[in-house]
C-alpha cells in the first residue's frame, strides 16, 4: 500500500503565461505529475496551465475509495473556470480517465472548449469484463478492505515500471465509477463537435486496443485525427516517445486556435 500523502511531486501546478490557457487532466490513481512534462512544454509556449488534483487521489487509496467520477468532474470544472478568469480561450487534455473526463467537458462546455486531446482514452479497459465485476460492488454492503481494495497491474514504459507516483491498488467502488463514466462518455461522442487529437501507444497495457479507434468513429467532431506512437505504452507522456507526443499536441492545439480566429 503506497502512501503519497508526503510526496511534494503528486501536488497540483499551475503556471500563469499568456491568453491560451491549457487544463490538464491525469489518470485514474494517477496524479498531476504525469502531465508535468505537457504542462512545462506548453508554458514554455506561453499557454496558462492548470493541472488539478482530482479528489481521492495522491494520499492514500482509502481516499479514492469515497470518491465518485462526479466528483472528480467537479474538480475538473472548479479549475477550468478559474482558468476561465485568467485567459481568453481554454483548451483541454487529459489522460485516460482523465481523457473521458476531457471529452466529458466537450460535451458539457461546446462554447468554451476549443480543442481537446486525449491521451490513452480510457473508454475500454484491457480487462473491460473484469473490471466490470466492480459494476456489482455498488449493490452490495461495505466489503473489508481485503475484498474492497485490490492489487493494480502497473502501466509500463518499454518493460519498466512508470516514473510518476500512483497508487499500486484499485478500489472497487471508485472504478465502478469510472466504469460509468465509460458509458456516459460512449453515449456522449456522436454529440461532441470539438476538434479533437487521440492519441495511443501502440504497446499500452491498460486500456483496449479498440478504444481510441472507438473515440475517433463514434465522435462527431468534423476536425478529428488519431496518432498511435508504436513503441509507447499506457504513459504517453513519459515514455520514449514522449517528446513526439508533446509536439504532436502542442501542434494541435497551435493550429487549432488559429484556424478559430
Amino acid at each position: 500500500m503506497i502512501d503519497l500523502s508526503g510526496d511534494p511531486s503528486v501536488r497540483a501546478f499551475a503556471f500563469d503565461r499568456g491568453p491560451a490557457g491549457c487544463l490538464l487532466l491525469h489518470g485514474f490513481t494517477g496524479t498531476p505529475s504525469e502531465m508535468r512534462p505537457l504542462g512545462e512544454r506548453l508554458a514554455d509556449r506561453g499557454y496558462t496551465v492548470r493541472a488539478p488534483l482530482l479528489p481521492g487521489h495522491g494520499t492514500r487509496v482509502e481516499a479514492l475509495r469515497r470518491t465518485t467520477w462526479e466528483d472528480w468532474y467537479a474538480a475538473a470544472t472548479e479549475s477550468w473556470d478559474e482558468l476561465g478568469s485568467r485567459t481568453s480561450v481554454r483548451v483541454v487534455a487529459g489522460l485516460s480517465m482523465g481523457a473521458l473526463l476531457a471529452l466529458h467537458l466537450a460535451h458539457e462546455r461546446p462554447r468554451e472548449t476549443r480543442a481537446v486531446a486525449a491521451l490513452a482514452p480510457a473508454l475500454e479497459l484491457a480487462s473491460q469484463r473484469s473490471a466490470e465485476v466492480a459494476l456489482w460492488v455498488r449493490w452490495l454492503p461495505p466489503l473489508p478492505r481485503r475484498l474492497a481494495i485490490v492489487p493494480k497491474r502497473s502501466a509500463k514504459l518499454q518493460g519498466t515500471g512508470r516514473l510518476t507516483p500512483a497508487y499500486d491498488e484499485i478500489p472497487l467502488r471508485a472504478l465502478a465509477s469510472m466504469i460509468a463514466l465509460q458509458r456516459r462518455v460512449r453515449a456522449e461522442l456522436a454529440e461532441i463537435t470539438t476538434p479533437t487529437l487521440i492519441l495511443e501507444g501502440g504497446r499500452d497495457d491498460t486500456v483496449s486496443a479498440r478504444s481510441a479507434t472507438t473515440v475517433e468513429a463514434a465522435l462527431g467532431s468534423p476536425v478529428k485525427s488519431r496518432i498511435c506512437f508504436a513503441k509507447s505504452g499506457h504513459i504517453l507522456t513519459e515514455d520514449v516517445e514522449a517528446p513526439a507526443v508533446l509536439d504532436a499536441i502542442e501542434t494541435f492545439f497551435a493550429k487549432t486556435i488559429a484556424s478559430q480566429g
